[in-house]
């Protein structure tokens, strides 16, 4: 069984479907700061399941937390493909620099998920959506160079790098890589 969201069942904002939660982040964007430094926001919960679900080839949406979830996990496999055999200071300007590149967003031809969550209903919608996942990449890009890179500032941790063979519900953010 996957795991789920704790964040499905909170009140929320949504944008395309994906809901806009409290952020532990100094990045500016459309998500609230969260106040609450020991609370357990979305990036905490992608980097603690990601090891776990990206063993699954199906997920059952349970809200807007789980899309989101998904997301967020697509998206942490194409940082660690990224940062595969590079050491810590170039990882964080990759992941930033993979971070603000134009990315398709729902309604886009290229976006991975197209069909699981609505498109934007104008433009200002569609605006909004790159700017919250712009902020998300930003902020997971951080938090996980801290976690992939705890033994050696040279080397990720193989126990991290080890995920890059597995694909989440076999879709990939590198469009080379699905077909």
């Amino acid at each position: 069984m996957a795991y789920h969201s704790g964040l499905n069942g909170s009140e929320s904002a949504q944008i395309c479907g994906f809901g806009v939660f409290p952020l532990k982040t100094k990045i500016k964007g459309p998500a609230p700061p969260q106040m609450n430094a020991t609370a357990v926001d979305i990036i905490d919960e992608t980097i603690e399941f990601f090891r776990a679900n990206v063993l699954f080839r199906n997920y059952e949406i349970k809200g807007a937390g789980d899309r989101l979830l998904i997301y967020l996990t697509l998206y942490t496999h194409h940082c660690l493909c990224r940062i595969t055999g590079k050491p810590k200071d170039e990882a964080v300007k990759q992941l930033y620099q993979l971070a603000i590149e134009n990315f398709s967003i729902p309604g886009d031809a290229g976006f991975v998920l197209g069909g699981l969550v609505p498109n934007p209903t104008n433009r200002a919608e569609g605006d909004q959506c790159r700017q919250y996942f712009t902020q998300l990449r930003q902020e997971l890009g951080l938090r996980l160079v801290d976690k992939v890179y705890t033994e050696s500032n040279n080397q990720p941790s193989k126990w991290w790098i080890c995920w890059t063979k597995r694909r989440f519900l076999n879709k990939s953010l590198d469009p080379t890589q699905n077909r």
